[in-house]
């Protein structure tokens, strides 16, 4: 009996030090997710979609932190899928990132992701396939802490994304056609009669004889948007409650103002981590951010959560309680002229675009950022296509962290074993360290243009982990001048969450009234940032090496091409790191357009002007002509991607892989990566058919390079036709300058010429394209063509050609856009008179 009685004392001891080791609440939850393509109804009429478990969007997945979660992701698709878990802390592996973490799920095949949830709060997921996210590949997680957290009466999850009719591929195609389509569709077409209604024609030619394009803040035009898969969503709530919401910007490209009719918002948490409690009347979240905020129901009726689209062609009404109906305000359109005020003499001719801010490469390299005192300069909107100045393989490096040449381009990574590419790392949060002043510069989301202070950081030698001199984090200021505005006109919704329609004028942003300047208007805030501010510490060890690296986020919207340092990822795919560093990323945006930023794997923090209590985020708005810095301690070994969230950009550039020197990528995935980096080539063509002449192009295109075809035959009688076919290949350098060869051959008193040709194209100030060439018989040719939008559907445009050959001929054309594939056009022309006709565009 003592025998037993011992071995039963002991059975409990052994129970309660497995229970301590695995309490009874970390248990494996299991989900099964089934994508299908199918037809779905989302604004009336059936179109193909992507589903997940038979809905858009797919169910929310719940967990407790501490608990593993096993997900079986099933393929019925004729594509290859994924799956992403945006913001989680996932062993590489399991990032769901076809060709960095893991092969792509076949159709009809089952894969099973399994990995530890380590930690709470709000986040999401989605394909990282292709365009398939804007079919409907995404669903919300809800993970609650292991200890006590805030106590609501509800709790609701609230997934904002954007819909379109059109099949992802085709929105992609127009916009890599340089289309104005989807911006005279959603009613944000610039022209000069708009600019003079506005009161800012001034501004208007001042920007074109910067040569920047016309300015618009949103991509696509889009059907509907979305709140939880409706235009229109009740949550259920009673009158005094307390609720929580999880709001999740789950869109391809929208950002969204958010706005509670009820009175303010109380954000308690940004990314899935928490802050310190913020009140706010109206913020802007960007894609693939989460916020967490606590609303308070009136004592009587229901209360409208509006989720306008950041360029004001709709909304998403979520409504909380019930009886009388009370709506959030309108918030102004955007005040798309506002942002010509700048004027620069150093862009009229350049080559290439100026950066953006004025932060000169020099005053980056020597990790001073910019001295106190001085003025951030608007820069221009573009890119140049200067050399990687970091002279290795670390995209953009300051050269302050630099390491010896030799070790740094021919470093090989650790010998250590890695198994199944995981090796153990450390995995203490940022939070968890000694408090410490963080130098960096701060990000103002407030001011595009301001008087900035900011600490400086003196060299540091390779990397050498020595402490720096801290000045406290300083802070962008600007004045918001108050003035008094007319009250605004209601926005006109068709009730059904888009925008009106207009009609044959095209009526465009042109009534003052109406609009407000994005990011400088109390009415058009930018996200919270510099209010946001952790709970406790998050600043890095001082025992920690520093890696600088500088990243210039570029684009081309007329050739719709975007880069990071000058580059798309096909042509450089990785920036390297070390585990154990601490990374910072200073991101210096020369576009006109809000890019979120996302690091796979990580938290980093945001420098904001909080000190050590800078928030920790997975996603950061990187807002027009704006630099922001994040930094986060390289704890996570593996390959990550890094990216821009709009779907669009990243799938034309805007992407880079994080790759530990240590890791050891599996050899399948280094097999497939070429994939990840492959530059697809589009096709489009234009045709002009008259009762005078006939002109037009095609071309086959990819990132830099473009094979052309060009016609042109006219006829004063059916007897007397003369032609002209030139071919070439283009290399785009940048969006003002490009080079090119090819053949022209051309018809010439009846006899049929043929020549070689060499030049190049280049953007002069107001916009106007030249092309200048020399020939292999002697000659040269000068082009010159400007395009007038009078109104964003009607155009009035000239050309005129020197040729040694032929002297002089010309042309001048009005059109009117009917749809995105036709317009109306007549025209003038030196050598075969006036006609009229169409224009095709496919």
């Amino acid at each position: 009996m003592a025998a037993y009685k011992t071995i039963q004392s002991l059975t409990c001891v052994i129970i309660l030090v497995v229970l301590s080791l695995n309490p009874v609440d970390a248990k494996t939850v299991e989900y099964e997710l089934t994508i299908a393509q199918e037809a779905v109804n989302i604004t009336g009429k059936h179109v193909q979609g992507m589903t997940i478990n038979g809905g858009i969007p797919g169910p929310t997945l719940h967990f407790k932190e501490g608990d593993k979660a096993r997900i079986h992701v099933h393929n019925r698709m004729n594509a290859e899928t994924s799956i992403h878990w945006h913001g989680l802390l996932v062993p590489p592996d399991m990032d769901g990132v076809p060709y960095v973490s893991f092969p792509p799920i076949a159709p009809g095949e089952t894969f099973t992701y399994e990995f530890p949830i380590r930690q709470s709060g709000t986040y999401w997921y989605h394909s990282h396939s292709s365009l398939q996210e804007q079919s409907g590949i995404y669903g919300s997680i809800v993970i609650l802490p292991k200890g006590r957290h805030v106590q609501t009466h509800r709790d609701h999850v609230v997934l904002l994304s954007d819909w379109t009719d059109e099949d992802p591929r085709t929105v992609n195609r127009t916009l890599r056609r340089g289309s104005e389509w989807y911006a005279l569709e959603k009613g944000s077409g610039q022209s000069i009669i708009g600019a003079a209604r506005a009161g800012r024609l001034g501004d208007y030619f001042k920007r074109e004889l910067q040569r920047m394009p016309a300015m618009d803040i949103a991509d696509v035009a889009y059907d509907r948007f979305l709140a939880n898969g409706r235009s229109e969503v009740t949550l259920p709530a009673a009158p005094n409650e307390t609720v929580r919401l999880r709001l999740i910007d789950g869109s391809a490209t929208t950002y969204f103002y958010l706005e509670f009719a009820g009175g303010p918002m109380t954000i308690i948490s940004a990314d899935g981590q928490d802050v310190q409690p913020i009140e706010e009347k109206r913020f802007l979240i960007g894609v693939a951010e989460t916020y967490d905020v606590l609303i308070r129901l009136p004592s009587s009726g229901a209360y409208e959560l509006r989720a306008t689209a950041h360029d004001g062609s709709g909304i998403a009404s979520i409504w909380l309680g019930s009886g009388k109906r009370h709506r959030a305000p309108d918030v102004p359109k955007p005040n798309l002229y506002q942002t010509m005020d700048h004027f620069n003499v150093r862009n009229l001719f350049a080559l290439t675009p100026a950066g953006a801010m004025g932060m000169s490469d020099a005053l980056v390299e020597s990790g001073q950022f910019d001295k106190p005192g001085m003025m951030m300069d608007m820069g221009y909107m573009g890119m140049d296509h200067t050399p990687d100045m970091s002279g290795s393989g670390h995209e953009g490096m300051s050269p302050m962290h630099k390491e010896p040449k030799a070790k740094m381009e021919g470093s090989a990574p650790s010998e250590m074993d890695h198994g199944h590419g995981m090796p153990e790392s450390p995995k203490k949060s940022m939070s968890d360290m000694p408090e410490k002043k963080a130098p960096g510069m701060v990000m103002s989301p407030q001011a595009p243009k301001a008087m900035v202070q900011s600490s400086e950081m003196p060299a540091m030698p390779g990397h050498s982990g020595e402490s720096m001199k801290q000045k406290e984090d300083a802070r962008m200021t600007m004045d918001h001048a108050k003035k008094d505005m007319p009250p605004n006109d209601p926005v006109a919704y068709n009730g059904k969450g888009y925008g009106k329609k207009f009609g044959w004028m095209a009526a465009d942003i042109s009534s003052a009234k109406h609009l407000a300047a994005d990011g400088m208007d109390p009415q058009r805030p930018w996200p919270p940032y510099e209010k946001l501010r952790a709970l406790k510490s998050t600043a890095p060890s001082e025992d920690h090496p520093l890696r600088t690296i500088r990243l210039t986020l570029d684009g081309d919207m007329e050739r719709y091409v975007w880069f990071i340092n000058n580059r798309p990822i096909s042509e450089r795919d990785v920036i390297h790191i070390r585990a154990g560093e601490v990374v910072r990323f200073v991101m210096i945006n020369r576009t006109m357009m809000h890019h979120p930023m996302h690091l796979h794997g990580h938290f980093f923090r945001v420098i904001n002007g909080q000190g050590d209590h800078a928030p920790l985020k997975h996603t950061v708005d990187v807002a027009p002509m704006s630099t922001t810095v994040i930094e986060f301690e390289a704890n996570e070994v593996g390959d990550w991607f890094f990216h821009c969230h709009l779907l669009y950009h990243m799938k034309n550039g805007m992407a880079r892989v994080i790759q530990y020197e240590e890791y050891k990528t599996n050899p399948q995935l280094k097999a497939l990566r070429p994939k990840l980096v492959k530059d697809t080539w589009y096709f489009k063509g234009q045709a002009d058919a008259m009762s005078h002449m006939t002109e037009g192009q095609l071309s086959l295109s990819n990132t830099r390079n473009t094979l052309m075809a060009e016609w042109e035959a006219g006829w004063q009688d059916v007897d007397d036709t003369e032609w002209e076919v030139t071919i070439t290949w283009d290399r785009y350098v940048n969006r003002f300058f490009s080079v090119f060869a090819g053949v022209d051959r051309f018809d010439e008193e009846d006899e049929d010429e043929t020549r070689g040709i060499f030049g190049i194209r280049y953007l002069l100030p107001l916009n106007i394209e030249s092309r200048i060439w020399a020939d292999t018989d002697g000659g040269a040719r000068i082009n010159l063509e400007k395009e007038f939008m009078l109104t964003p559907r009607w155009s009035l445009g000239g050309e005129a050609r020197y040729d040694s050959h032929e002297s002089w001929e010309g042309s001048a054309h009005l059109s009117y856009m009917v749809n995105k594939h036709f317009s109306i056009v007549g025209q003038w022309h030196s050598e075969y008179k006036v006609g009229a006709g169409v224009q095709i565009r496919f």
